[in-house]
């Protein structure tokens, strides 16, 4: 009987068959493998960045905290008021929604602070259309260095100067308003904060001058108009009230600088280190992170190329 011998078989762990530098170690030697460009591409988000970050024009931010001023405008002249629309007198009808309307100076006020008439006529009188587009003026010849098609006018200044320079914000709880300027010369940003303060100011204490004298006019036309004696005596008082509060509010109004909004923090320059854009540690932050991903899209790119091209190996039957 042939007694046939067997070779032993021999088993191989699993781990043998199927070892292979693992991912990480495969990046690391693709990198290596194509290191000059993946320093180069690395390197162009970063300079770049970092460029603009010291190349761009600084902006800095100025803020003035401001506080509306509250008026009262009624009290006995409303008690008088409501009287004489209780009396049914047909002339007082429009004079007792007169005089018991409540004074609108701080609620006019930030809408007067944001309003184009304003701005239009800030930026007219001091000439501030070459300052807001430097990019588009020449100092030099005084002209514009754009075609005329694209010389900027008062409706598109004011378009960029509200959403991108001046910032109003309305605290409803204290009633505190914040006007912040963004601009990238400190010092015109505070004097434009407080110069748009107190135009607005000065608009609406002319506003209030003007309106007192309107309505003293009315109410002295309305008592010509009345024969009935009672009538007239009622008028008469409610002129006087009329007259008094009308004179402590035109006393108030040509004494009272701070007539709309009364400064609690006035803005001052910022320092040079307190730009809001660029940052510059942000900038090239972002550099860094964008070089480091546009190296490893480059190099996977790279070894996708090569290997569609790299022709396969012929790996030889094993033999029995």
């Amino acid at each position: 009987m042939n007694t046939m011998t067997f070779a032993p078989e021999i088993v191989r762990p699993g781990w043998e068959e199927t070892q292979e530098p693992d991912r990480l170690r495969k990046w690391f030697i693709n990198i290596r493998r194509n290191l000059v460009l993946a320093c180069f591409v690395f390197a162009l988000p970063v300079l770049t960045s970092t460029a603009l970050a010291f190349l761009l024009p600084s902006y800095w931010r100025v803020e003035i905290e401001l506080m509306p001023v509250r008026q009262q405008t009624q009290g006995n002249l409303g008690a008088l008021a409501a009287g004489l629309g209780a009396t049914g007198l047909g002339a007082a009808a429009g004079l007792t929604s007169l005089l018991s309307a409540p004074s609108a100076v701080e609620d006019e006020a930030v809408a007067v602070l944001r309003s184009r008439e304003l701005f239009d006529s800030y930026v007219t009188t001091n000439n501030l259309l070459p300052a807001l587009y430097p990019d588009d003026w020449d100092a030099a010849t005084r002209s514009w260095t754009v075609s005329p098609s694209d010389v900027p006018t008062l409706r598109r200044a004011y378009r960029m100067f509200d959403r991108k320079i001046r910032d109003i914000d309305l605290d409803r709880r204290s009633g505190i308003v914040i006007l912040a300027i963004t601009w990238r010369d400190r010092q015109a940003a505070v004097r434009w904060a407080r110069d748009l303060v107190d135009l607005t100011n000065s608009r609406l204490r002319e506003e209030a001058i003007s309106e007192a004298r309107t309505n003293m006019n009315y109410m002295t036309q309305e008592m010509r108009n009345v024969h009935d004696v009672s009538a007239q005596t009622a008028l008469m008082a409610a002129l006087a009230s009329n007259y008094e509060r009308q004179l402590q509010q035109y006393i108030f109004a040509q004494g009272q600088k701070d007539f709309a909004f009364r400064i609690i923090d006035p803005p001052t320059v910022p320092d040079i280190r307190e730009r809001v854009f660029p940052q510059r540690l942000l900038f090239i932050a972002l550099g860094v992170v964008a070089g480091i991903l546009l190296a490893f899209m480059a190099v996977l790119a790279r070894e996708r190329f090569r290997g569609r091209h790299t022709p396969a190996r012929l790996v030889p039957e094993d033999r029995p």
